[in-house]
């Protein structure tokens, strides 16, 4: 079923692609002969996503002390890794921004639990000392964009996973492999592949339930997995998953405190309290990526 399912997947037509200039972006950063220049000329051809990148890196998100006021100064203080992440979470949004709502998938409450999810792996990663340059926020943004897939082009199965999650019988991660055997972090992970991610963000995304099989990057899909686990707790937006869990005996937590022995001395309790200010930046980057006039030629409400 497993093959079948993805064999659907690589023959549907209108898959939702990332932009070609987010993947430019990200072809030249990994490019040691592009300059600076190179990747400004490049990103200022859409100025839209010119628009909306300096309104991120404007934002309570990055805190700033100085306004930004080109593509320029923006690689030169946020870096080229971090503008390139913040490219590529924008042209997310853009992705899927034409695809209908449903009344079984509330896309709202979906999106505001994955950038709380992005925004609370940038505070983990912080917390531990890990230079991730944004991927993290990526990560975190995406770990879930299976769910849309299998929503939009699998309906009939969705409606029967939603079904029986919402009647208590299992995990909706169990019940995807049951209809259609794979689950949505596989699917992302290959749409993440189709679009052309670096590998350590493929990863990420297809192994955020199990950052023990992650091989290429674990501390980001250990941070991805907990950020989620977090975004849970705190109830940010709509997850899917409904099982209890305990953030200090997860494998992820263990796979961290084995490089940062100092993860043991964490406050969970605070630290859940004290995420309320950065899920409420993660929750304007959204609010920036659907204000302006987007890819599909409409303002978003």
């Amino acid at each position: 079923m497993r093959q079948v399912t993805k064999a659907s997947i690589e023959r549907i037509s209108d898959l939702p692609m990332l932009p070609d200039l987010a993947a430019e972006v990200m072809a030249m950063v990994s490019d040691p002969t592009s300059s600076m220049a190179d990747i400004r000329d490049l990103i200022e051809r859409d100025p839209a996503l010119t628009a909306k990148l300096l309104k991120v890196a404007n934002s309570a998100l990055f805190g700033m002390r100085r306004r930004i006021g080109t593509i320029q100064l923006a690689l030169v203080v946020l870096g080229m890794n971090e503008v390139s992440s913040i490219v590529t979470s924008l042209s997310v949004f853009t992705a899927f921004c034409d695809m209908p709502d449903d009344e079984f998938f509330d896309r709202k409450r979906f999106w505001e639990h994955s950038a709380g999810c992005g925004g609370i792996a940038r505070i983990l990663s912080k917390r531990l000392g890990l230079k991730m340059e944004g991927r993290e926020f990526v990560a975190g943004l995406m770990h879930d964009v299976g769910r849309i897939l299998i929503d939009q082009y699998f309906h009939g199965e969705f409606v029967q996973i939603a079904a029986r999650v919402q009647g208590g019988d299992g995990s909706m991660r169990d019940a995807e492999k049951e209809f259609l055997g794979v689950s949505h972090d596989e699917m992302g992970g290959w749409l993440a592949d189709r679009w052309g991610l670096p590998d350590a963000l493929i990863e990420a995304v297809a192994c955020h339930h199990e950052p023990g099989r992650a091989e290429v990057d674990r501390p980001l899909t250990a941070v991805v997995h907990l950020a989620d686990l977090f975004c849970r707790a705190k109830g940010i937006g709509f997850s899917g998953e409904t099982e209890g869990f305990s953030i200090v005996d997860d494998e992820a937590w263990k796979l961290l405190a084995e490089d940062h022995p100092n993860l043991a001395d964490m406050d969970i309790e605070r630290f859940t309290f004290e995420l309320d200010e950065e899920i409420e930046k993660a929750m304007e980057f959204i609010r920036i990526s659907t204000s302006q006039p987007d890819a599909c030629g409409e303002e978003m409400p």
